[in-house]
């Protein structure tokens, strides 16, 4: 132990079997466990115990952790965050006396404690035979006289539950914080609080948030105490060029295959750039791995738009499988009884798509996209409509609904026929749906509420009513459940707002978007037609004349 963890590896490396067990034995007298020897020295605990690899940043930011009593590592997408903090727990928990020593995990929401990091350390625990038990977040190991302590385990601490984290107190203490960037001001503070003394540690771990300048982790990383060790795409293996070693984390049954091929690829960073914009917050957050500042406000946060994507499906016996339903190929749950609404982007040519997307209560997904010159016929995208619209109605059907099927139709150009011929259609008793045209570019017809952003147009107002949708709320969740493509969710964040000379909201127009070099949001817009319910038109009274 007084020499370097680099030669401590070697001499290690270079035992029997035989004599390993011996070191081992010793250690364990020595130090109170068997693992005493890599106490600081978890890339060598991760290395020789659990028989896996690392590439450069990882080493680095493990390396880091027995010395700093601070590490923050600002990451972009896919860079080994959940991998390298569940290595950190075992390494500490296995490396110290049973009974001594605490790690605890703590990330924003349940679902990213339970379905993130604990699989990652119950995966790497079982692959390593290490003594003790991993249940879904707890880890338990026997003390010599058999009795079984919990040496980690994982909490929620959501930004408003200022409790989340009290009553944790340890002299040699690990906290590994996960997805960082959602942590509250509040949390952070008593964060700080908990590390007092010289075996306390944290490691803080995720990507910059895109929407929260200022943030606790942004303050974290820029503290001159603090040990930053940022990941960004341009850092990883396949893009850097570094070459990454075999992966032994994965079940041997998996064929042989490079760590690379869990991290970043060019191909995603290229897709992300292109489909963002490299200016955008998802982008210098995601990719560049940097904390966004200033710049345009977005109609719709990507924070938000990302905790809608992400949000998880709902429990309960009121809830039922589209899958069992229907047949459905995705088993996304839906409420019995729940509305059932379609938005219809009808393609104007220049590119754009023709998009149908359908809401079933909060679960919003796109139905169908088609580009090209079978779209500018208003009878072939009428029809392609129409069987929406009939499955539709089946699954009202068989959900019980009572409330018919709304379908809101971007009235403009082409759209306006085809919303036509499907009205004609319903008279005629091909379906029984309610078309709704709507003419983005007309006034809301509302008065303005002070407490909204005070939409322009009808346009305007649809998308900043999806933004009311997605803002969470006390439980950190909005009320749409968002089931789309990659492309659907960078259209939606992609528009900025800004404020017209009489106050009201504006947000950007298709043709700003293009001149960025921005796809059409024709299924963004879809999505949002689909939950969007215009003010119905207005009876004009019938004004009396004098004739005489």
């Amino acid at each position: 132990m007084a020499v370097s963890p680099e030669v401590r590896r070697g001499f290690v490396r270079g035992l029997e079997v035989a004599e390993t067990q011996q070191v081992l034995a010793v250690a364990a007298r020595e130090s109170g466990s068997p693992y005493g020897l890599w106490a600081d020295d978890p890339v060598g605990f991760i290395e020789d115990v659990l028989g896996e690899t690392l590439w450069s940043l990882p080493r680095k930011i493990l390396a880091a952790v027995p010395s700093a009593r601070r590490v923050a590592v600002p990451s972009c997408f896919a860079s080994s965050k959940s991998w390298t903090a569940a290595r950190a727990a075992l390494w500490f928990t296995m490396t110290r006396p049973v009974g001594t020593a605490l790690a605890v995990t703590i990330a924003p929401q349940w679902r990213q404690v339970i379905r993130q990091l604990w699989p990652e350390i119950r995966n790497a625990h079982s692959r390593a035979g290490l003594l003790g038990t991993v249940d879904a977040t707890q880890l338990k190991l026997p003390d010599a006289a058999g009795h079984e302590h919990v040496t980690a385990y994982g909490l929620a601490a959501p930004p408003w539950n200022e409790t989340a984290i009290q009553g944790i107190h340890k002299a040699s203490l690990l906290l590994i914080v996960d997805e960082a960037g959602g942590i509250g001001h509040v949390i952070g503070r008593n964060l700080r609080a908990m590390l007092t003394g010289d075996g306390t540690h944290m490691l803080a771990i995720g990507n910059p948030p895109t929407d929260d300048e200022s943030s606790w982790f942004e303050q974290l990383c820029d503290n001159p105490d603090v040990t930053t060790i940022p990941i960004s795409a341009y850092d990883t293996p396949n893009l850097s060029g570094e070459e990454a070693p075999r992966c032994r984390s994965c079940p041997p049954e998996m064929p042989v295959h490079s760590l690379a091929a869990h991290l970043v690829d060019k191909s995603w960073v290229d897709d992300t750039i292109r489909e963002n914009g490299e200016d955008a917050n998802y982008v210098i957050a995601k990719v560049f791995a940097k904390f966004p500042k200033g710049g345009p406000s977005r109609a719709l946060p990507s924070a938000w738009v990302e905790a809608a994507a992400e949000a998880d499906e709902p429990a309960g016996d009121e809830y039922v499988s589209l899958h069992s339903l229907d047949g459905e190929t995705d088993g996304w749950r839906v409420a019995k009884g729940a509305w059932i609404r379609l938005g219809v982007d009808v393609a104007a040519g220049g590119g754009d798509e023709f998009v149908v997307a359908r809401a079933v209560g909060d679960l919003v997904q796109i139905r169908h996209t088609a580009a090209g010159l079978a779209n500018i016929h208003p009878m072939d995208v009428a029809g392609r409509v129409l069987e929406e619209i009939r499955h539709a109605e089946r699954l009202r059907e068989l959900l019980g609904s009572e409330a018919k099927i709304r379908v809101k139709v971007d009235g403009i150009g082409v759209g306006w026929g085809v919303a036509g011929i499907l009205a004609a259609w319903g008279s005629e008793g091909l379906h029984g749906a309610e078309i709704v045209p709507v003419i983005v570019s007309e006034s809301t017809d509302r008065e303005p509420d002070a407490a909204t952003l005070r939409p322009h147009r009808k346009r305007d107002e649809m998308w900043l009513a999806a933004r009311s949708l997605l803002q969470p709320g006390k439980e950190g969740q909005g009320r749409l459940r968002l089931r789309i493509d990659s492309k659907t969710l960078a259209q939606m964040r992609a528009p900025t707002i800004g404020t017209t000379s009489t106050g009201h909201t504006r947000v950007e127009s298709k043709e700003s978007l293009k001149e960025r070099g921005l796809s059409s949001p024709d299924r963004a817009e879809a999505c949002l037609l689909a939950v969007y319910e215009p003010a119905p038109p207005k009876t004009r009274k019938k004004k009396a004349r004098l004739l005489a």
